[in-house]
């Protein structure tokens, strides 16, 4: 009898351990959910404040135990997606950040007036799509795929004696600071030889700059092409999300 009774309570404790772990996992979560609504509400402030506004932001809120980030307004960080990002030079379909070392002053956490929420570091990457990038070129007649890491143009030209054709030419983009421009490889017509004139008009009209602002000032280190966008990657550091 007395080793039945050890039993049940070995048992009566292991369920009572099991319900308070889970009552303490759901209680971090509601807190964790409660300043994702908060980081959310300062990313996009500062995308208002800055002109570059988001159709949605999502923010998800990182590390575990929360609630001891809580009591102390530093978080390990947060991931936040935004889609459809408006800037001065056109529109970025989505960007991903990644914010580490995430500072919330506790009467903002509480559901004050935001301010004073900082990230110590930032990386992000925007995609941008390959129409989106024809249209800043602003090269007429223009269209762009993906091929492989570079992209493959198409365009109308005019030929001397022969006239207006449709060219081809394989890009590789290449940044220079926060700004795009692209390598021009390989130019082939069906049926003639381009004209080296020709190539170098070509190959000055994908020189131009293309500025690729992303947000929280984010400075670009990273170009690549793939499924029918540029993803550009970079960081940024010690960001006042709200000051």
């Amino acid at each position: 009898m007395a080793r039945s009774r050890r039993g049940g309570c070995l048992v009566l404790v292991l369920i009572l351990v099991v319900i308070l772990c889970g009552v303490g996992f759901a209680v971090d979560r509601a807190v964790a959910s409660a300043a994702d609504e908060r980081l959310n509400a300062a990313v996009a402030q500062n995308l208002r404040d800055n002109g570059t506004p988001a159709q949605s932001t999502e923010v998800e809120t990182i590390g575990f135990p929360f609630l001891t980030q809580l009591l102390s307004g530093d978080f390990d960080g947060a991931d936040v997606r935004l889609d459809s990002v408006k800037t001065s030079e056109g529109t970025v379909d989505r960007v991903d950040l990644k914010l580490r070392d995430v500072s919330i002053p506790q009467d903002v956490l509480r559901g004050g007036q935001l301010h004073d929420v900082t990230a110590k570091s930032i990386t992000g990457t925007g995609h941008v799509s390959v129409a989106e990038i024809a249209r800043r070129l602003g090269v007429q007649g223009l269209k762009l795929e993906s091929a492989g890491p570079a992209l493959r143009a198409t365009l109308p030209v005019d030929v001397p004696v022969v006239g207006s054709i449709e060219v081809r030419a394989d890009i590789t983009p290449k940044l220079e600071g926060n700004t795009l421009t692209f390598d021009v490889g390989t130019v082939s017509a069906a049926g003639i030889t381009v004209p080296a004139a020709v190539v170098d008009e070509i190959t000055d009209q994908f020189a131009r700059p293309v500025a690729l602002p992303l947000p929280f000032e984010v400075k670009l280190d990273k170009v690549s092409a793939s499924k029918g966008s540029l993803q550009v990657t970079g960081s940024a550091t010690n960001v006042p999300l709200v000051q």
